[in-house]
């Protein structure tokens, strides 16, 4: 049943979420030619505000969507705390973590959430390829966030893409999964917008 709805749902999450996927990626620029090793710490600063309290809500203690994915190994704060430490960010820092997030109430919003992180990491691969020839900085020094799964991002984004289709069967359903991704999104553009600001 997930093969026959998978195509469909994931086709409504890149078309109904390309505005604010969009919106983020204008708001983050890493990909630019004047990317500094600075603005890119700065970056892993925000992300770790943005993905520290929302793994809370999506992972610990297995979450609303432990019963179709396991979520454990999809934790990143680890590895943007590792990266933080090697690029001199003291560990005893006490980073601002975001507070305005999105519902997180149900199986079908973590999922919505959870699409955005997961893409996310798929889209990671590009963007260590350019960290790395820009600034220098490989897994082991500064670049595990965006190496993600490394050799097993692949599968870990099928193995979400079936989680996510079979979990939402019905119209209403996957309804909701779209309104949280674009909610997902929302908050991460305004989280950083904020965060440049201050």
């Amino acid at each position: 049943m997930g093969t026959t709805l998978q195509t469909p749902l994931l086709s409504r999450l890149r078309s109904e979420t390309r505005t604010e996927h969009d919106a983020v990626e204008r708001t983050l620029r890493l990909m630019e030619d004047d990317l500094t090793l600075e603005r890119y710490r700065r970056r892993l600063e925000q992300f770790y505000g943005f993905y520290q309290p929302i793994e809370k809500w999506l992972l610990d203690d297995g979450g609303f969507i432990a019963p179709w994915l396991a979520v454990e190994p999809r934790r990143k704060t680890p590895l943007l705390q590792a990266d933080l430490i090697a690029l001199g960010q003291q560990t005893d820092t006490r980073l601002p973590l975001c507070t305005q997030l999105p519902s997180l109430g149900s199986a079908a919003e973590c999922f919505g959430c959870l699409y955005v992180l997961e893409g996310a990491t798929l889209g990671g691969v590009i963007i260590n390829r350019y960290v790395e020839q820009k600034l220098g900085v490989a897994q082991d020094s500064g670049a595990k966030f965006f190496c993600g799964y490394g050799g097993q991002t692949g599968a870990m984004w099928q193995q979400f893409r079936t989680a996510i289709s079979d979990f939402s069967l019905t119209s209403s359903e996957q309804d909701v999964v779209v309104a949280s991704a674009r909610a997902t999104f929302d908050t991460l553009q305004q989280w950083c917008e904020k965060e440049v600001s201050r």
